[in-house]
């Protein structure tokens, strides 16, 4: 536990992912960083936010890793994001600015599918497009994961909430549109994926545990972070949110 009372878990402790057949490759999708994670600015500062955006993407990344990851593709118009990404290994692929996106699709949505672009050079590689904001992602969650993904077309992981995407699988190179946004969960499985915790809702809590509010940052605290996201929360003195954080099976 770091000295802010936030858990830490090793993201390669305990991990081995089983070998594939394919390569696995994933995408994630990071916006600039002025305007990040407003929505957390009852509980963190302006600039501290900034340091969580980059440090929970940084955490996903080391996840991803541990899970055997083979190639991770970060789709960012944002420099400081650019940076720390190439400092973990991950390829970067510049969005467009906002105010040049193709209307009728989402923003999300866009900068995903430029990234699936570059992700499908990998050969013959299945994709996994991650949320960026999963600092309590267990790599041995996410390798089970795709475990279960395996030889479908497309599957999804969705997030706590049940109605978004944490994570999708796209096995079948040749359909790779996401579908992220309000209700996207749904809009996934009407085009064909398979929802991999339909019936299952306490299953892989970390990996569904993206962080939009204060109680998504307070349900990530409890299941305990990474140790980048740890080290931002400590330097704020955030160190508690709700219940004693508690060490998730790993």
């Amino acid at each position: 536990m770091s000295h802010s009372g936030v858990m830490q878990h090793g993201t390669r402790e305990g991990t081995s992912a089983a070998p594939r057949a394919r390569p696995i490759a994933a995408v994630l999708a990071v916006k600039g960083l002025a305007d990040a994670k407003t929505r957390l600015s009852p509980v963190v500062p302006a600039d501290a936010r900034r340091a969580l955006v980059l440090a929970m993407m940084s955490d996903t990344i080391s996840a991803a890793r541990a899970a055997g990851v083979d190639d991770i593709v970060v789709v960012t118009p944002d420099p400081d994001v650019e940076d720390t990404a190439r400092r973990h290994g991950a390829r970067v692929v510049a969005d467009a600015p906002t105010d040049a996106a193709d209307p009728t699709t989402s923003s999300l949505n866009r900068a995903l599918t430029r990234g699936i672009d570059a992700a499908i050079g990998l050969r013959d590689a299945r994709i996994v497009v991650l949320q960026a904001d999963l600092p309590a992602l267990r790599a041995q969650h996410l390798s089970a994961a795709l475990a279960r993904a395996d030889g479908h077309r497309q599957a999804i992981v969705t997030d706590r909430s049940g109605s978004g995407t944490a994570m999708l699988i796209i096995g079948d190179t040749t359909d790779v549109t996401p579908r992220f946004g309000v209700g996207s969960a749904q809009a996934h499985r009407d085009a064909g994926a398979v929802d991999l915790v339909a019936e299952t809702d306490d299953l892989w809590p970390d990996l569904r545990t993206d962080v939009d509010t204060v109680d998504d940052l307070a349900a990530a605290m409890t299941l305990g972070v990474g140790r980048a996201t740890a080290q931002v929360l400590a330097d704020v003195g955030l160190g508690s949110l709700a219940s004693t954080p508690t060490p998730h099976a790993s």
